[in-house]
């Protein structure tokens, strides 16, 4: 609530109705007898009414304590009352002598609650769940998966795996090959066996 500074301590000027059905917007800060003089769609701060002009009210901001309504006023769009505590704080006294009346919004009539810091109140709002409400949402993966044929059933910790051997190479297919040493396997091609022949029939040359 951004409002205009107060003007400098003086006893509030309080007017009759003059301004009533006035075409010339009333001053702000300045008391009125009646709604009817003030703007319309004024906003009061408070919690509760708006207290009518000669009722009792408690002040609880910085002090001022229990005190009469004697007026309406408004400022940047707020309604407010002029009231007359019963007895003006001292350091209101020295701040402005012989004042006896004061501005205040809807808000300063009543006792200021604290705000919850955004944790504490996100923590009450995860309290406030009901468990039904936790089991439904936390359902909601699973529910997903499976609509997507990726049923998380499917692969537990206690699904058959088969029993595979340790040496799985081709040792009967092979039994003069040991199944793990390397083998040499015998070559299909006949160019690869005539260059062989030939290199033979060279080296043959050489020897006694």
């Amino acid at each position: 609530m951004m409002i205009s500074p107060v003007p400098v301590p003086e006893q509030p000027k309080i007017c009759s109705s003059q301004w009533l059905n006035s075409l010339t917007p009333c001053p702000q800060w300045v008391g009125y007898p009646t709604h009817l003089s003030l703007p319309i769609d004024l906003e009061w701060s408070g919690t509760t009414a708006v207290p009518p002009i000669g009722s009792r009210v408690h002040i609880y901001m910085n002090g001022f304590g229990a005190a009469e309504v004697k007026a309406y006023f408004h400022a940047d769009g707020y309604l407010g009352v002029i009231c007359q505590p019963d007895e003006m704080p001292d350091w209101y006294q020295k701040q402005a002598p012989g004042v006896t009346l004061g501005h205040f919004f809807g808000r300063e009539l009543e006792p200021r609650q604290r705000t919850p810091a955004p944790a504490a109140a996100a923590v009450t709002a995860a309290l406030a769940v009901p468990p039904s409400e936790l089991a439904r949402v936390s359902d909601r993966p699973d529910d997903a998966h499976a609509a997507c044929g990726n049923d998380p059933g499917l692969q537990q910790a206690d699904d058959w795996i088969p029993d595979y051997p340790e040496d799985n190479q081709d040792g009967a297919e092979y039994p003069e090959y040991p199944g793990d040493e390397q083998r040499d396997y015998p070559s299909d091609d006949p160019q690869d066996e005539e260059r062989e022949a030939l290199g033979d029939l060279y080296q043959s040359q050489f020897e006694d």
